[in-house]
């Protein structure tokens, strides 16, 4: 960072800061979802244990940003980034939250008798994964069009949720003895539907980072806050 001034020094540490969350966060739905199709107590009860640094990570992030803005008064597109970011630590918090709330739902699953995890669910497990793993993909790039790809990818996890609900009512309807696990599932089916919302909260900041382009609540694609 030679040659780079005090303030673009910090924002370059905040940019590696929440680098370093993004990746922890990542790592949580991995894990959790891993742990969710393993049957894996061990590997979800690591998932549960590691979200304090995560939200510790996002106070630290969330200092620093308001260090910066109330001493350093940044205009344009540094005060750009440093909004993002701090709207991006709490959409990965949440993320890790769900992770951790997923892992729970392991660990009741994994006291029952064994049972095939629904097809569907797994589904769901892959596409939240990948929708974490890219957006923060599209983070680390300023890529808009990979952040634009996530926000495709959220109509597809929120049908499968929807679809699968209807599958579990029908299975507990007929199967009485194992709706408890049907519940447990269908709670899972929401914390996974609930990553993907927030990897799309992320590419959207994405889209506004780069382009400017406020996106969320419907917003329509020629809505900016204007030429920099």
């Amino acid at each position: 960072m030679q040659g780079l001034s005090y303030f673009h020094r910090r924002m370059q540490e905040v940019k590696e800061d929440l680098l370093k969350m993004a990746g922890r966060a990542e790592e949580a739905v991995h894990a959790a979802t891993q742990a969710l199709v393993q049957r894996d107590r061990k590997l979800a009860e690591a998932v549960i244990q590691g979200d304090r640094r995560i939200d510790l990570m996002q106070n630290e992030i969330e200092e620093r940003c308001i260090s910066l803005l109330a001493t350093q008064q940044p205009v344009a597109v540094d005060l750009r980034f440093l909004s993002a970011v701090m709207k991006i630590t709490t959409f990965l918090e949440r993320m890790g939250d769900q992770a951790v709330n997923l892992a729970q739902r392991v660990e009741v699953l994994a006291e029952m008798s064994p049972g095939e995890t629904p097809a569907t669910l797994l589904e769901m497990a892959d596409i939240s994964r990948e929708m974490a793993k890219s957006c923060l993909d599209a983070f680390v790039a300023e890529d808009v069009a990979k952040a634009e790809a996530v926000l495709a990818r959220d109509d597809e996890l929120d049908q499968r949720c929807r679809s699968f609900l209807e599958e579990m009512i029908a299975w507990m309807t007929e199967e009485r003895r194992v709706i408890r696990r049907g519940v447990e599932y269908v709670l899972a089916s929401r914390h996974l539907e609930r990553i993907g919302d927030e990897a799309t909260n992320v590419a959207e900041e994405v889209v506004y980072l780069v382009e400017g382009r406020i996106i969320r609540h419907g917003g329509k694609p020629e809505v900016s806050v204007g030429p920099l």
